[in-house]
């Protein structure tokens, strides 16, 4: 009998299930990889109830884009260029047409079911896979903070965020102390970050990687807060990363004149009620939307990694097992009273396959 390993699923309609599978085999010009830890994303909540936020995506899926991995099997004729034992930082998008990503699109055109994403504890790697080296000394779960910095870095590279800037984020979730980082790496020095009184364990996490002023919007005046930190100029730019719609009106009336406006919090598909887009032109604002990261992006933030410029210690959060998956979904979803997670990784434990 072949060797199984396990994978956790999401079934698309709020439910997810753990099963079991056989140990992929090295695909054509490919390698195999046991999955050391992957990142839970607040993405992961919108394909746990069936939003297919990129093109192709089905369901049941094996989620999971925040890959750390270990290279196990690789073919002769691999060109990813990656060794046995290789710990790397696998970039979700296979540079295919159409368009392929693990943990949400099928990897082949008539796949059935398979291990797609990093939720699995082993994933097949095609030809076109982009790889990153990873440190060997850090341990795996705190390793998948490389994705959402490598966002994070992109999106403030894109506003051109400066040392003199200042700059708020509207949200203290796992994107949103990725841009702390980003902004703390690009000399940003006036860093503000509004959460809301429920999120003092996440507060308290970005003011130890560099927010100068932590907002609480629902006690606090934040508008008077940020104004009176800039003479009334309001904010040179605003990070909207959160999935409550009334952010994107906060992150139009905090920032400044000519100022930037970045928007990437997910809605799950939630229009944004009350709306008031006049502020855009009245005020010359510059909108952009925060989509996902660039190459040279995720190759900035796995060197920042590498060289321990990165605060991972201090966003560690949970991390949990497939055997607790359900503790794992419950934090990343904020439904387990008195409980509340930084961030939240699975891992999975080596010697697993069956």
């Amino acid at each position: 009998m072949s060797a199984t390993c396990r994978a956790g699923v999401f079934l698309g309609n709020g439910r997810f299930e753990v099963r079991d599978f056989p140990v992929p085999d090295v695909p054509r010009g490919g390698a195999v990889a046991r999955v050391e830890a992957v990142g839970l994303c607040g993405s992961d909540v919108a394909q746990l109830h069936g939003v297919r936020n990129v093109p192709g995506a089905t369901f049941p899926v094996a989620p999971g884009h925040e890959i750390v991995a270990r290279i196990e099997r690789v073919d002769t004729a691999s060109t990813l260029g990656v060794s046995e034992g290789d710990r790397v930082a696998v970039d979700e998008v296979l540079s295919t047409d159409p368009l392929r990503v693990y943990g949400v699109t099928p990897m082949g055109a008539d796949d059935a079911l398979g291990l797609w994403g990093g939720y699995g504890e082993y994933i097949q790697l095609f030809p076109g896979t982009r790889l990153h080296l990873l440190d060997d000394r850090v341990p795996p779960e705190q390793l998948t903070l490389f994705e959402p910095l490598a966002s994070a870095i992109n999106w403030v590279g894109g506003v051109r965020a400066s040392e003199d800037d200042v700059a708020v984020v509207l949200g203290p979730g796992h994107q949103g102390l990725a841009v702390v980082e980003a902004l703390r790496l690009a000399g940003v020095a006036r860093i503000v970050v509004v959460g809301t009184a429920a999120d003092e364990l996440r507060l308290a996490a970005a003011g130890k990687v560099g927010a100068t002023t932590l907002l609480r919007a629902d006690v606090d005046d934040v508008a008077t807060a940020v104004g009176e930190l800039t003479a009334g100029a309001m904010a040179d730019v605003v990070f909207e990363v959160t999935p409550a719609p009334s952010a994107v009106q906060a992150a139009f009336e905090l920032a400044r004149s000519g100022g930037r406006v970045l928007l990437a919090g997910l809605k799950e598909g939630k229009p944004v009620d009350g709306l008031v887009t006049d502020l855009v032109p009245l005020k010359g604002l510059r909108v952009t939307g925060g989509m996902a990261y660039s190459q040279a992006s995720m190759a900035d933030a796995v060197a920042a990694i590498n060289r321990g410029d990165v605060r991972l210690d201090a966003l560690a959060g949970a991390a949990h097992t497939l055997d607790e998956l359900d503790m794992a979904i419950a934090l990343l979803t904020r439904t387990m009273p008195g409980h509340d997670a930084i961030r939240v990784s699975l891992v999975h434990p080596t010697g697993t396959a069956q």
